[in-house]
């Protein structure tokens, strides 16, 4: 009969530092073995079977290694203990996501942001990715806002807020999300072409016209570029 393990407050898990193989098996995980750390950890998960945090490590490590089935199957019996664990309903969500399970992903991601918590701004992010890949613009401008206002430093929510006021016409709104973008990446060249794709909405053409060519600039291979300067400036490009 092993040891019983002591009680970490780390998300109310537990931690076992007596058994030699518990040990063995959590120097292989922080030291980034995964492919020695799996079978030690599935070895400890038939010993503690009610441990949340050795299953949890067990998921990590499948996720690591890139079996995601296993990952899945592994945090899910995480969540059947304890549901409550924000943190690894959204692991659970970003595998659904690379396996292309998107419904399954979205459903995940929406309980974590029901629920609140470290992970609600990028659940937030993947809810916006997931409806916007799916069409249901409204729903996506939802997850973006709620990433927008739970992590403001970043701005990866203004790149898919702008393309959704662009498909809505509204181009002022999408040029005022484009320059907060352009400020801290100015060489990416696909928010030069949708700032000239609003400009060019709005009828400003000279400003239309240095987006276009400064998104030419940067990415010399832009088609779609190519032939909006050739039509506002009736130069053709090679």
């Amino acid at each position: 009969m092993p040891p019983a393990p002591a009680r970490c407050t780390l998300w109310s898990m537990e931690l076992n530092q007596t058994d030699p193989a518990y040990v063995e098996a959590l120097n292989l995980y922080l030291t980034g073995d995964w492919a020695g750390a799996e079978p030690k950890l599935v070895q400890l998960a038939d010993t503690y079977p009610g441990s949340t945090f050795v299953r949890l490590l067990l998921g990590n490590t499948y996720y690591s290694l890139g079996k995601l089935n296993e990952s899945v199957d592994a945090y899910r019996s995480v969540l059947q203990m304890s549901p409550e664990l924000a943190a690894v309903r959204y692991k659970l969500g970003v595998c659904y996501y690379r396996m292309g399970r998107l419904l399954a992903a979205l459903e995940q991601f929406e309980q974590v942001r029901a629920g609140g918590g470290q992970s609600h701004a990028m659940a937030g992010y993947f809810v916006g990715l997931i409806n916007f890949f799916l069409g249901n613009n409204e729903d996506a401008a939802i997850g973006f806002e709620e990433l927008k206002g739970q992590s403001s430093e970043s701005l990866i929510a203004n790149f898919y807020l702008a393309q959704l006021k662009l498909q809505d016409k509204d181009y002022l709104g999408a040029l005022e999300l484009l320059r907060e973008l352009v400020e801290q990446s100015p060489d990416f060249a696909e928010v030069h072409y949708m700032m000239g794709t609003a400009h060019y909405g709005l009828r400003d053409n000279n400003q239309a016209i240095q987006c276009f060519r400064r998104a030419l600039e940067l990415n010399p291979q832009d088609d779609r570029a190519k032939t909006k300067l050739t039509l506002l400036t009736d130069v053709q490009f090679a």
